[in-house]
């Protein structure tokens, strides 16, 4: 493995764990870096997986990312993942399962009762938060249903 996509499964690792990083092993990957050297994007088998966000040089996941993250997706309901898809936030009381190392602003995967992910966004409360049932839970940043990945 050539050393750019290695560094990149290595932030990977960091930030969403070994298990994401594994799942991304032996697919067919491309780094995009900017002016600063530094990763701008992550392709997975030539669609955008991973994006740079500015502010913290984190790497976010878009939709076709979120397949490789199964540790961080979060239930919900089906009426909240109709919401969640056309790119509503979920509200608290329409989170039926959160992982247990979910924190707050982590990015996570929101997905339906049957699993299909519908959404990818940020985590606003921590786990104690979420059993009051108050506010939005999640921040819906990408959703399967605005026709971008």
């Amino acid at each position: 493995m050539r050393g750019a996509e290695n560094e990149a499964l290595t932030v990977i690792a960091y930030l969403y764990g070994r298990e994401t990083a594994e799942a991304l092993r032996g697919r067919r990957m491309e780094v995009e870096r900017n002016r600063d050297g530094r990763i701008k994007r992550v392709l997975v088998d030539g669609e955008v997986a991973f994006v740079l966000r500015n502010n913290d040089g984190y790497l976010l996941p878009t939709l076709h990312g979120a397949r490789f993250l199964r540790t961080r997706v979060v239930l919900v309901s089906r009426a909240a993942a109709l919401h969640a898809r056309s790119g509503r936030n979920v509200p608290a009381k329409c989170v039926l399962g959160v992982p247990g190392d979910a924190r707050p602003n982590c990015e996570v995967v929101v997905a339906d009762p049957d699993g299909n992910i519908v959404a990818v966004g940020r985590l606003v409360y921590g786990i104690r938060e979420l059993s009051l049932g108050r506010g939005y839970a999640i921040r819906v940043r990408r959703a399967a249903g605005d026709g971008a990945s």
